[in-house]
């Protein structure tokens, strides 16, 4: 009798996933059949989002970077690097790679490179997790020419967004440092030596032509900028589908006495439920919302710091060919949201509009001091959650070894 009770509830647990899926899947596609004409604009403005900034700011990275991998060019910077990444992050050298390439491109690239180099045996697993939660930057090119140009008009807007978002990161960089198992590094001599040493080993070039290696390289990033293309244009049906349903307004409607309460703009709630799936539409309609410049900065770098769904997707996506786990990306996401509005909220304080040209006191705005209060909160719960998960792990592993 329990045996059997057993194995019907495995056996149920086992399809819970599955039909999970599966019933999301015919919801999709049932959205997609009857608002046609929202999936179709949805579809268009995805496939613009790809063609017009996503495929000319990533595919000459995406080729220059795993063509410098294969010729060992990684190797060998990563033994030069070495001295420098251990102490401050505990990882390899050829992590510094993969970090200047965050700054200079954006996701989803470094989980790719993250994953390559997980492959090829010059990091860990750990180390490899590590790497890509904290090196999910966005795009330059976004942030400083789409959101500060092509949004607000300013260009001094978009590098101190820019300068937030990357700070913050950083900053989730040295505190999972603390969570990682200590590598200590006894620095050498002849360092530089060690490094061409590498760079012969790790090159490709010893069992193929350049020819051929390019190739290759070309192909490969083709494919991997064509899937990116798929994820942004699912994801940005979804979102036309769900406005088109009504989800938002509904939403909207739901937290209309919270919005009343704290005065929040509904257009900048709007953003915020936008952005949660796709960061570029939920940014574009935050640019133009009444809300003031410090609650309009404090939102946009929020989703920047969760990356929206489509971003996540895409980072998964990219790692299935490897043993790296999200579960670090996901919670460093949940720890760059307070880290980047409490950061920005700083900064705001500073004479911006002497030093950057930015303006500080226009628009109708939420009181720093309720984000403030919204940030403690954030942090209090992600405190929580941590210890309640140490304390967790410590009982279950003193339980297994009784």
């Amino acid at each position: 009798m329990i045996p059997g009770l057993i194995f019907k509830l495995k056996h149920h647990k086992s399809m819970i996933a599955p039909g999970f899926f599966s019933v999301l899947c015919l919801l999709y596609a049932l959205g997609v059949i009857s608002y046609p004409s929202a999936s179709f604009e949805a579809a268009r403005r995805g496939l613009n989002t790809w063609w017009e900034i996503v495929f000319p700011s990533l595919l000459p990275f995406f080729i220059i970077a795993e063509l410098l991998m294969k010729l060992g060019f990684v190797a060998f910077l990563g033994t030069l690097l070495e001295p420098a990444m251990r102490p401050l992050f505990n990882l390899p050298g050829c992590s510094g790679f993969i970090m200047a390439v965050s700054y200079l491109s954006g996701f989803p690239l470094c989980a790719i490179l993250t994953c390559r180099l997980r492959q090829a045996g010059l990091c860990n697993r750990n180390e490899g997790e590590r790497l890509l939660s904290f090196t999910s930057n966005a795009s330059p090119l976004f942030m400083i020419g789409a959101v500060g140009i092509g949004m607000y008009q300013n260009p001094a807007l978009g590098p101190l967004i820019a300068a937030i978002h990357y700070l913050s990161n950083f900053i989730c960089g040295l505190i999972l440092k603390s969570f990682s198992p200590p590598a200590g590094y006894t620095e050498k001599r002849h360092v530089f030596k060690k490094a061409l040493h590498a760079f012969i080993a790790q090159t490709e070039l010893k069992n193929m032509g350049f020819g051929k290696l390019f190739g290759d390289t070309i192909r490969n990033a083709c494919i991997t900028i064509l899937t990116i293309g798929g994820f942004i244009t699912f994801f940005s049906v979804l979102a036309g589908i769900l406005r088109a349903a009504g989800f938002f307004s509904l939403l909207l409607n739901l937290f209309q006495p919270l919005t009343q309460f704290l005065d929040i703009d509904r257009t900048l709630l709007e953003g915020i439920f936008m952005g949660f799936f796709e960061i570029t539409i939920g940014i574009q309609a935050i640019s133009s919302s009444s809300a003031g410049l410090l609650t309009q900065l404090v939102t946009i770098e929020a989703l920047l710091a969760w990356n929206g769904l489509a971003i996540q997707a895409q980072v998964t996506g990219m790692l299935a060919d490897s043993d790296l786990k999200v579960k670090k990306y996901y919670l460093t996401r949940l720890l760059q949201i307070p880290l980047a509005m409490l950061i920005t909220i700083l900064v705001y304080r500073l004479p911006l509009q002497e030093m950057l040209a930015v303006p500080t006191s226009t628009g109708i705005g939420i009181p720093p001091l309720v984000w403030a209060g919204i940030f403690l909160m954030l942090s209090a719960i992600l405190a929580a959650c941590y210890l309640i998960g140490r304390s967790f792990f410590k009982i279950r592993k003193i339980i297994i070894i009784r």
